[in-house]
């Protein structure tokens, strides 16, 4: 039986409350930065550590097609049956299981747009992975990266026994990948599936998450990403039980072009 809690509670995870607040507002925010860009006939998009497909499944009306990755096979599995539950061709929103490595592992294809929210901070080597997804872009091709804003007053809050996701993969560069959670009016639920929100916390590389220079210094050192920009995308509220209060957090939207 598989060790990666986001493969043992992949069917749990999308009734985690704020899991799906988090993942609506990391869809919202890449929409808002590259939504004119987007066009239903022709943006191919992958979406990196996929999870369910929370992310997925709110830009697929805007694009031509979406390629979902993750490291979770019941992640994947359940990605997939929402597609088929909606009845989306396979050629419009699908996704596979694997780990992303140095060298093509997707038959020469290239994206217009890649997508990563809440994974960066399950990944350990971060400069590497974002290498290995530029070069799935196309030329002029955008790279954007959706995580937590380190921050010296809460850093050692967000994953202490609680923790945020949407989305995972999984990669040696870093163990597992997924989608931040959170909850505006995270009083109201708590911790309502608090022994799995446990185990995903505790895949955690980069407790905290980043501070922007940090991405920003990622992004450049792929050498192929240019017109980088990292910025605050928004803010929520979130009660940490162990503390019993609520304090704000921040997520930061990171944004490179691939160089012609």
């Amino acid at each position: 039986m598989s060790s990666n809690p986001f493969d043992t509670n992949a069917s749990d995870y999308d009734k985690i409350p704020f899991c799906l607040t988090v993942a609506k507002k990391c869809s919202k925010a890449i929409i808002d930065e590259i939504g004119n860009e987007l066009n239903p006939e022709k943006t191919e998009v992958l979406d990196f550590a996929c999870g369910t497909g929370l992310i997925s499944q709110e830009l697929y009306p805007y694009v031509k097609s979406i390629v979902g990755i993750d490291m979770a096979q019941g992640m994947v599995d359940e990605y997939n049956k929402k597609g088929w539950q909606q009845g989306i061709d396979k050629n419009e929103m699908k996704a596979i299981c694997l780990e992303l490595k140095e060298g093509d592992q997707l038959n020469g294809r290239k994206f217009d747009l890649i997508v990563c929210a809440s994974a960066y901070h399950h990944i350990d080597d971060i400069t590497t992975i974002s290498r290995i997804l530029a070069s799935y872009l196309k030329p002029s091709g955008k790279l954007i990266v959706l995580d937590l804003l380190k921050d010296p007053a809460t850093m050692d809050k967000f994953h202490h026994a609680d923790h945020h996701h949407g989305h995972h993969h999984g990669h040696h560069e870093g163990p597992t990948a997924h989608k931040s959670c959170q909850d505006e009016d995270s009083t109201a639920h708590k911790d309502d599936h608090e022994d799995v929100i446990k185990k995903f916390a505790e895949t955690v590389v980069h407790r905290g998450g980043f501070y922007p220079e940090e991405i920003e210094k990622t992004f450049l050192d792929t050498g192929v990403l240019e017109d980088v920009k990292v910025e605050v995308a928004f803010t929520f509220n979130r009660f940490i039980k162990q503390d019993q209060k609520e304090y704000t957090f921040k997520y930061l939207i990171a944004k490179g072009k691939k160089k012609e």
